[in-house]
């Protein structure tokens, strides 16, 4: 009795939460269960503790088992859990695309908007004919529009400080070098780091920053790039790069995950001659959106799409 006393007190995530740890006796296989990170389910549980005045999940070597109090009230949390949500979660009318009336909203930087644009007009134009997408220039991470739900989606580096924000990774994306297809650079039998710090560089930064990840690995060449020129968008910077001798750095998706063909409209794209982490492109959308069948066949298109690109 004395946890459901409590249980008044808290929200109903929290009920879902401790089912899901109770089931799986595991933080991060829970946090998976509920599309949650790792840390916001051991928020959650270190809550659950407090709740009920008991530890439910200790550690034994290298797993985690129930405590004798978590085991007794196990199935009684399952049932409680599956009966509350049943009686909370109103049945949704079927989803019918052909009379859908509604503007999407998605937030994205404009590599991605680029690279997906005219795939997702046409599966709009066919699927949803009734509905617009309305693209939203990606200036910030800020999560405020997400919450209050004018922004249905962004698509990007998962960077935004809201932790109750629902992800999902749609493609690995990485840095390639870009220059004209006549440039000098393109002589030389294999692309090293002291012929790709020869010449001059171009960067693109929104807040002016003209360092990162391939100039902390030269630096233990001890070599740095010759920033010539900042600018705050890749098609800026792409046309600059087409008719100059400076050499760019962008990821691969801006150029549509071409390759099989290097050379591309006037530049030439190429493997950096050092590693770079890989980019995690991920969805962000709020939990309120989870269950509404429009966002999840809205989502579940982009999806759909981003997994038909080459690079995962």
């Amino acid at each position: 009795m004395q946890m459901i006393i409590y249980m008044r007190n808290v929200d109903m995530n929290l009920l879902k939460a401790l089912d899901a740890l109770l089931t799986e006796q595991s933080v991060t296989r829970a946090a998976h269960r509920l599309d949650l990170s790792v840390s916001a389910m051991s928020r959650n549980l270190t809550r659950l503790r407090a709740v009920t005045g008991d530890l439910l999940l200790v550690q034994a070597g290298r797993k985690m088992v129930l405590t004798s109090y978590a085991m007794e009230v196990r199935e009684h949390v399952h049932e409680i859990t599956h009966e509350a949500y049943s009686l909370l979660q109103p049945t949704q009318k079927k989803l019918n695309l052909d009379t859908l009336e509604r503007n999407f909203t998605l937030r994205a930087n404009e590599g991605f908007i680029n690279l997906i644009a005219s795939t997702l007009a046409k599966e709009l134009q066919e699927k949803a004919p009734k509905s617009c997408l309305s693209f939203i220039e990606k200036f910030d991470k800020n999560a405020q529009a997400l919450r209050d739900g004018t922004l249905d989606l962004e698509v990007g580096v998962i960077g935004t400080n809201a932790p109750e924000m629902k992800t999902k990774t749609l493609f690995r994306d990485r840095f390639v070098g870009i220059c004209c297809h006549k440039h000098p650079l393109l002589q030389n039998d294999e692309i090293t780091v002291q012929n790709y710090t020869a010449y001059k560089h171009i960067v693109v930064s929104r807040k002016n920053k003209s360092r990162g990840p391939v100039d902390i690995e030269l630096a233990n060449y001890g070599l740095e790039r010759q920033i010539n020129m900042v600018v705050p968008s890749f098609s800026t910077a792409i046309n600059i790069v087409r008719n100059s001798e400076l050499i760019g750095l962008i990821p691969l998706s801006t150029l549509g995950f071409i390759t099989t063909e290097s050379n591309i409209s006037g530049i030439t794209y190429f493997e950096l001659p050092v590693i770079t982490p890989f980019i995690n492109i991920s969805a962000i959308w709020h939990p309120h959106q989870q269950d509404n069948l429009e966002h999840r066949w809205f989502r579940e298109t982009i999806m759909k799409i981003c997994n038909s690109f080459p690079i995962h």
